[in-house]
């Protein structure tokens, strides 16, 4: 990974970011580019898992970063569940391809977020620190 995450990292010391995606080779990424940036990784496979996860670590877990088609329950169907548990629950979601006006009504629901695939790791790390509220992005 880019020694410009690495640098940074300590800024980003002790957040923890729940990833949830379902296909193993980029939960794998996203999880190396966070941990790399300075942040601890919980991981979830699908939505149910997602929730589960999100409900055992619900006070150490300060975003939920989260790919819209999942096994199960897709992205905002989880964002749904957990702002029930929590009303200021932080989430960003992933997609390959969302419709405009579908992001403009997430974006109205309260997600912080949206992020294209292919992942890029600057933007996902910009945009993680972002809706965290740190702004030396």
């Amino acid at each position: 990974m880019k020694t410009y995450l690495r640098g940074e990292a300590m800024a980003n010391a002790g957040q923890m970011i729940l990833v949830v995606e379902d296909e193993l080779p980029m939960l794998n990424l996203l999880k190396k580019i966070l941990e790399d940036a300075g942040f601890r990784v919980l991981m979830a496979k699908d939505g149910i898992e997602a929730i589960d996860v999100y409900s055992r670590h619900q006070s150490d877990v300060d975003l939920v970063l989260c790919d819209m088609a999942l096994p199960k329950l897709g992205g905002w169907t989880v964002y749904l569940a957990l702002k029930e548990r929590n009303p200021q629950v932080k989430m960003i979601l992933t997609s390959g391809y969302l419709d405009p006006k579908v992001k403009s009504d997430m974006v109205k629901g309260g997600v912080r977020d949206f992020i294209p695939k292919p992942y890029v790791p600057e933007t996902i790390v910009k945009s993680v620190r972002q809706a965290l509220g740190d702004q030396q992005s």
